[in-house]
């Protein structure tokens, strides 16, 4: 009989150490910290704003201010307090949640404006047996833009004796106007090894046994979340009769363990596919979903990068980290390489139409991206081979220096095999001849070779302006007359003239005329696209076509010559 009612009155690790006062608090240093010298020195603000992810402790930090707020202790208490006492009236009432001064507002259930007029009418109002009237709104960033709107003025010139704490998951939906009125705390997630001593304390309390590794999986599942970690020890106990084994976390957890996702991922980067595949068929067939896979890929490879720069992580047991030392070894380029592939596949997988197939591929992925070579060392080889030809070219102009000249280097480089060098060697004239006639650039005879010029000597901009908005009135080599659509920049007129003489080497005018002159060459165009079309279109064959298909176009053509 007593064996059920134990059962019936049972409360959850979580629940049962939940942290009473601010030594018991784990993890958040900086916040304790601040309210021991903000109480002892009686530097307290009026509102307060804690952040952070689920479980470390938001809601259970507030009641504890609360408790700090109000603690009398043996009656000689008359100012705010860090030593919380815990057996007080007010400290144990606020503990059962039934202190009329401490009120708990749930903001995702009144989200709207008539819940905060209700807090702002009562504020008014003195504490009925406190020092202070502490208002603790739970999910705040929940309220609508009105509830907050109200709020404003009573959160910034409080009652003194009105205490504002609010808790949030999001704190980038709470406008900057809240924000600014409060002092803000943003709680931290607690590390594995803070994390792995608080529960072995509990398991120590609770006759818990466990293997070190279950603890380890355990803290690492809950990430950084207080509440998540201790729910899984609860649950790994009442699965182990609290004898919690490794193994049984691994599986509880939906994890195949180190061992295999490291396996897996060291046959990828060694390009083992086939080995690979079959590895990854069975654990999908031990029922470990393609996201887990690449989760756990992506775990192994961060930690791995991660040991290639520091070397040691005490965080990681021993055993696991001599593993995955193995891995760092394939090197940095590789692992970010890897990286990159299965965090992009995290993306595919949520639109596969079949997230095995998909996971799979991700494998074939890693495989083939193991053997691509390191874009780096390939950089490194071209230099090299690019330093051997100059070195060559070098040596054998030394060698032949009064009847040979060698090409540019950039021209070398073309070559495939280095036995063909002497394949390119030009006689001086040649290469003179050549030179000169690089240097003296033809001026161009009509406005027709002049717009070939311009895009030859990548003036595409310039050349695009002209075609769509000059009128030729007259040219000549060095002066041109154009008139210029209505709304068009006269400046392109000095543009030409500037990149024809750069260009030419010789001083062109172009000068602006009222004169009717030609069409553009767009127009041009234009018309000789219409005229071929009505061409096209007398084709008998194209002519019976539109007979049925009176309503079709010709939208382009296209000379297959």
């Amino acid at each position: 009989m007593n064996n059920i009612t134990e059962q019936k009155n049972y409360r959850v690790l979580a629940r049962k150490y939940r942290p009473n006062d601010f030594n018991e608090l784990i993890g958040q240093d900086t916040l304790v910290k601040t309210f021991n010298n903000s109480l002892n020195k009686g530097r307290l603000a009026h509102a307060f704003l804690l952040t952070g992810i689920r479980g470390v402790g938001k809601t259970t930090t507030a009641r504890i201010i609360a408790k700090a707020l109000n603690c009398v202790g043996n009656g000689n208490n008359t100012e705010p307090t860090f030593q919380i006492c815990n057996n007080c009236s007010p400290c144990k009432s606020i503990n059962k949640g039934n202190f009329l001064d401490v009120i708990e507002v749930d903001a995702a259930s009144r989200t709207g404006v008539d819940g905060i007029r209700e807090i702002i009418d009562a504020v008014m109002y003195s504490p009925n047996n406190a020092r202070f009237k502490v208002y603790i709104i739970d999910e705040v960033h929940m309220l609508s833009n009105a509830a907050f709107n109200a709020l404003l003025k009573t959160l910034e010139e409080p009652p003194e004796n009105v205490k504002f704490i609010f808790a949030t998951t999001e704190i980038k939906k709470i406008p900057a106007t809240i924000i600014s009125r409060c002092q803000r705390f943003d709680l931290q997630r607690v590390d594995i090894d803070t994390l792995r001593t608080h529960l072995s304390k509990i398991c120590e309390s609770e006759n818990i046994k466990f293997e070190n590794d279950s603890l380890f999986q355990i803290c690492k599942a809950s990430e950084g979340s207080v509440r998540d970690a201790l729910s899984l020890l609860d649950q790994a106990a009442s699965l182990c009769q609290d004898d919690v084994k490794d193994e049984v976390v691994l599986n509880m957890l939906g994890l195949n363990g180190y061992e295999k996702n490291i396996e897996l991922i060291e046959l990828c980067l060694s390009n083992n596919c086939d080995k690979a595949l079959k590895l990854y068929s069975e654990i999908i067939h031990n029922g470990i979903q393609p996201i887990q896979i690449i989760s756990n890929l992506l775990e192994v490879c961060h930690l791995a990068s991660k040991l290639n720069v520091i070397k040691v992580d005490a965080s990681l047991p021993e055993t696991i980290q001599k593993d995955i030392l193995n891995i760092s070894s394939f090197g940095l380029p590789k692992l970010v390489k890897a990286w990159q592939i299965l965090i992009k596949s995290i993306e595919e997988l949520k639109y596969a139409p079949n997230e095995e197939q998909s996971g799979s591929m991700t494998i074939i992925k890693l495989c083939f991206a193991s053997i691509l070579p390191d874009p780096a060392a390939l950089l490194d080889e071209l230099s090299n081979k690019k330093n051997t030809l100059e070195t060559t070219v070098q040596s054998k102009t030394t060698e032949k220096p009064q009847n040979k000249e060698m090409l540019n280097t950039q021209q070398i480089l073309n070559v495939s095999n280095e036995n063909q060098i002497d394949k390119i060697i030009l006689e001086p004239d040649v290469i003179k001849n050549s030179k000169d006639e690089l240097k003296e650039s033809k001026s161009p005879k009509n406005f027709s070779e002049m717009l070939d010029l311009l895009l030859e000597n990548k003036e595409a901009l310039l050349h695009a302006q002209i075609i769509n908005n000059a009128h030729l009135i007259s040219y000549d080599v060095g002066l041109i007359k154009l008139r210029l659509n209505i709304n068009t920049d006269i400046q392109i007129l000095k543009k030409l003239s500037l990149a024809l003489e750069q260009i030419t080497k010789e001083k062109w005018s172009v000068l602006s005329s009222e004169e009717e002159g030609e069409k553009t060459i767009v127009e041009k165009q234009a018309i000789e696209l219409d005229e071929a079309k009505e061409k096209i279109k007398s084709h008998k064959d194209v002519a019976e076509i539109f007979k049925y298909f009176p309503e079709a176009k010709i939208s382009s053509i296209k000379d297959n010559n």
